[in-house]
């Protein structure tokens, strides 16, 4: 792994479990085991930089993930296992660091626009999945956005409350939601 790719998964895995306020570059420089001068030849805007990057990195690998867990049977089932597993073995210290970016605005603004932009793309993942499962483009894209929303904030609750039950919770209505819109 190059030096800017040591950066990126550093930053983005101290931004899921502090936040991008909580992500200071001495920690990132511990985490990620490389020179300072690293940092600043590889994301010469520095912290604000990085954590776009890491946002982009991070949230590019939910996208891939998403696009697998779309083609399984229960794609939602799939994709909220995942974020348990993310959870239940960081002991709930570990969230998403596409939320952590988004609400991470006022110290880096780029990486906020990062999240907004992979929360559509994700959404879009979503999307093409419901249409070809038979449901209106318009509902689609409308129940897309409502499901990233109910598992980014179940994933959220979850780490709250220290209990996958939100995520679960949040995964029985996607369905109900789905089966809904699908009898239309």
């Amino acid at each position: 792994m190059g030096v800017r790719d040591q950066l990126t998964a550093a930053t983005a895995d101290l931004m899921r479990r502090h936040g991008v306020a909580g992500t200071g570059v001495s920690e990132i420089l511990r985490t990620s085991g490389v020179a300072r001068r690293s940092i600043y030849l590889n994301f010469p805007g520095g912290k604000s930089e990085l954590v776009a990057a890491a946002t982009r990195t991070a949230g590019s690998s939910v996208t891939l993930m998403l696009k697998k867990f779309m083609t399984k049977p229960d794609p939602f089932a799939a994709f909220a296992a995942m974020w348990s597993k993310v959870l239940t073995s960081s002991d709930f210290e570990s969230g998403c660091p596409v939320v952590a970016a988004a609400l991470g605005r006022s110290e880096a603004p780029a990486a906020a626009d990062a999240a907004a932009e992979l929360f559509r793309e994700w959404g879009g993942v979503i999307a093409g999945r419901l249409t070809e499962d038979g449901i209106d483009d318009q509902v689609a894209d409308s129940l897309a956005t409502t499901i990233v929303a109910a598992v980014e904030g179940a994933v959220i609750m979850s780490q709250a409350a220290g209990s996958t039950k939100p995520l679960e919770q949040v995964v029985v209505h996607i369905r109900e939601l789905i089966e809904l819109h699908s009898l239309r």
